[in-house]
């Protein structure tokens, strides 16, 4: 604490931050669902050998074959009040990046509201697929509802199988809405989970599963139709909501009265 702020800003950038990002990857652990940090080289080795009815893993042949990641000292947060308050937001400035949407559910199931508030970048890199992981992939965002101070949300793909802009959008909404409605809630503006979410290169490419009309428009016009329709969708709940309520009527002897 005697040390200048600048070099104790130097101390918490050396401990805290990871060029490469946070990469966390789901795993059980004492019985309880939480995620394991990797390197992003056994990030992109996991998620390439992926399998759509498996969630991520890691195990000790992937610990093997990839280098550890950069240590961190996240413990410094606790020495004391100050140190917790000068270093936390440099902590929570990284990439939080996950190998799918069991990952996210279960960091931030363990993160609570208070860290979920301080998060500010977060990349998806994978979905659950099948009757048991499918579930993650709306669950993830229910509790990411608490992070409602995200700067960018990546999406490295999106959930279902439809790559035409309208489906994926719709898919997207009825998976994501908690969170896109709690920012838009917080920041005053329906549709400002858009200002903050961006697809992957790949997240409307075509694939077995597209249909005739999404393979006849470009790359940019597809991602103009998915933002319009979920700003649609939006805007659709949002009317729902601040619609006027409807007048009861009630029956008395056989005559219609307007309460």
């Amino acid at each position: 604490m005697e040390l200048p702020a600048e070099i104790r800003n130097m101390i918490y950038t050396y401990t805290l931050s990871d060029a490469s990002g946070i990469n966390l990857v789901g795993a059980f652990k004492h019985k309880r669902r939480t995620v394991e940090r990797v390197s992003a080289a056994a990030q992109d080795g996991i998620s390439t050998s992926y399998s759509c009815y498996t969630y991520s893993k890691i195990n000790d042949d992937v610990r093997a074959a990839y280098a550890e990641p950069t240590a961190l000292v996240p413990a410094l947060l606790a020495v004391n009040k100050q140190i917790h308050q000068e270093s936390r937001d440099m902590l929570y400035a990284n990439d939080f990046i996950f190998a799918d949407s069991f990952a996210l559910y279960s960091f931030m199931l363990n993160l609570g509201p208070s860290g979920a508030k301080s998060l500010k970048s977060v990349r998806i890199m994978n979905w659950g697929y099948g009757r048991a992981l499918k579930a993650y992939n709306h669950s993830c965002f229910a509790v990411l509802a608490w992070a409602t101070n995200i700067k960018k949300l990546v999406l490295d793909k999106l959930p279902g199988y439809s790559r035409n802009p309208n489906g994926a959008a719709e898919q997207l909404y009825r998976d994501a809405f908690p969170w896109l409605e709690a920012i838009g809630v917080a920041k005053g503006k329906v549709d400002a989970g858009l200002d903050v979410l961006e697809l992957g290169d790949e997240a409307l490419a075509d694939n077995y599963y597209s249909t005739t009309q999404s393979r006849v428009v470009t790359d940019a016009d597809r991602v103009d139709k998915f933002h319009e329709r979920l700003g649609v969708l939006l805007g659709a709940q949002r009317k729902r909501v601040m619609a006027k309520p409807i007048k009861k009527r009630k029956i008395v002897k056989g005559v219609v009265d307007e309460l």
